[in-house]
Order: structure tokens, then sequence, then C-alpha cells
């Protein structure tokens, strides 16, 4: 277990200054270090490590690899996309951090302790994940703390948990028992309205699916396949995947002679931004088995559609 999974939400000093330490015992060679704004300050801090201070107003990573000390270990909180890290790394110096997450690229603090869930540091004095509405709120220049806006932020946050819940479902788990069967007939359950959220925009899509499905030997529970539309839905999104991810889960699960699925939806990305099309549907099919190959049972589906 990580140490990450093993602590609470909230890191302690001790455990965030062991976890310096050990930035410090796993680069050798560094003989100072330059902490990251804003996280990585208090690391290099707790490393115990002579603290590299730029005597220039602007630091850039460019002007720290030409004039910095030799040895000078860059470090940071947390690596997630390696946003942060890469302009370092690119000016050739050496870049470590006290944690990662599993999808952060492997040449970016490959050593640091990883960490699947949100961490908040013990110098954030913030309210995790709120504080990044807050910011966001001052960003666009309104006043977080007016009446209106004072629960915003915990009210965005609770919104983002819901919208996103299908991330912690295994879709395979809501299809729940599947029932042996010889029906041969074709099955369709239309008019599943969704909700979704653009993984470009953070901002919905909303619309119908339909799902069909040839069995073989096995069916599911009528409900089940409006629930597995959920789960796929409630991530960020592009509509085309999800479609092939509905359609690919059933073929899996099922082992059908065939499976349709269609999905109809209205895009906010669109709709209130950039070419302002609100009207403008979106629609996208994955046909697989014998819905692809037969010309007669993908036009029965889409009959009945």
């Amino acid at each position: 277990m990580s140490v990450a999974q093993s602590l609470e939400p909230s890191l302690t000093w001790r455990d965030a200054q062991r976890l310096a330490a050990d930035v410090a015992r796993r680069n050798p060679f560094a003989t100072a270090v330059y902490g990251v704004p804003r996280g990585g300050v208090a690391v290099a801090a707790l490393t115990g490590l002579p603290i590299y201070t730029p005597p220039w107003a602007s630091v850039t990573p460019d002007r720290l690899a030409a004039e910095a000390p030799d040895g000078l270990l860059v470090v940071d909180d947390l690596v997630d996309s390696g946003r942060t890290a890469e302009p370092y790394v690119s000016a050739g110096l050496r870049f470590d951090a006290m944690f990662r997450k599993p999808t952060s690229p492997p040449e970016y603090a490959p050593l640091a302790e990883p960490a699947e869930g949100w961490i908040t540091f013990p110098w954030e004095n913030e309210t995790g994940p709120e504080d990044a509405v807050v910011r966001l709120l001052q960003w666009i220049g309104e006043d977080p703390s007016r009446e209106g806006l004072v629960d915003t932020p915990r009210r965005v946050v609770k919104a983002f948990h819901e919208m996103t819940a299908g991330l912690r479902q295994d879709p395979y788990s809501v299809l729940g028992t599947v029932f042996n069967e010889s029906s041969d007939e074709m099955v369709v359950v239309r008019g599943i309205r969704f909700s979704s959220m653009c993984e470009h925009h953070l901002l919905p899509f909303t619309g119908t699916a339909a799902v069909g499905y040839v069995p073989r030997e096995r069916v599911i529970g009528l409900s089940k396949i409006p629930r597995l539309v959920e789960v796929f839905a409630k991530r960020p999104q592009v509509q085309e995947r999800m479609t092939n991810q509905i359609a690919e889960t059933l073929i899996a699960a099922l082992d059908p002679k065939g499976v349709g699925v269609v999905v109809k939806a209205h895009h906010s990305c669109m709709g209130c931004r950039g070419v302002r099309q609100p009207d403008a549907e979106m629609i996208t099919s994955s046909m697989l088995g014998c819905m692809r190959h037969d010309p007669a049972a993908r036009q029965e589906l889409l009959r009945l559609m």
C-alpha cells in the first residue's frame, strides 16, 4: 500500500518531512535545491538541502539551467500531467517530486510515491478542490466572498463528484446477473436519457441513447442497459468513445450475435460558445457483430430505434 493510500487525505507535516527526505536521499548528486512555485517551495525547505534562491525577479527554467550552480535539483510536491515538470526537464535540469499519479509521464519523477487520490498538503491553507473554484472565480473577476458565491465552490465540487460518478464504477458490475435464455430475437431499449461532460471544455452534453442486441444464449435485465449508459456518461467524455464503450462492454459481457448503439446529443460546448449552434445535434453509432456484417439485421435495428 502506498503512503498516499495509507494516509488520511490531509498529509501531516511529519509525513511530508519524511517524503521530502526521501527525495533528497535518492538524489545524492544534489548540492542545492529549488522549489517549483507553489508546492515545491515547501518541499525544498523540507529536504534539508541548501535552498537556491535565484537573484533575478523573473525565474525561467532556461535561465535556471544556464546560471544555477551545478548539482541543482528542482523539486515539486506532485507530478500529475507533467505540464509543470516538462519545461524544467527539457531545459536539462534534474527534477523530482514527492508524489506522482499512475497516469503521470514515466520520465518525470519515476521514483516518487504513487498517489491515486486527492492529497491536501499541510502548507495548503485551502479547502482542497474547492480552492480551485475560488481561484477560478477570482480569475474571471468575481468576488468569491459575495453572498451569491459563498457556497459556490462547495456546490461545484459536489456537482463534479456526481457528474463523474462513472469513474468510480465498474461497468461490468452494473450489468448484474446474466440470465441463460435461448431467445435469438432482437432486444432494443431506446429513449435512454443521459447527461455527460465534454472532456475538452468540462461542459455538459445531453441526449438519448438507443441500445440493441441479438442474444446468443444470455440476456440481461431491462434496467441494466440504462445503468450501463449512465456509467459511461458520468465521466469526462467524448460522444464517439462513449458510444463505442457501451457496445464493446455488452459484447464482452454477453457474447451476443451483435450489438448496436446509437447516441444523439446536444453539446453545450458548441451551443453556448464557439460556433454557438445550440440546436445542432450530434449522432454517433457503433455496430458490432451481425449488426455490422448483416445489412438486414442492421436495418431492423435502425427501424426499431
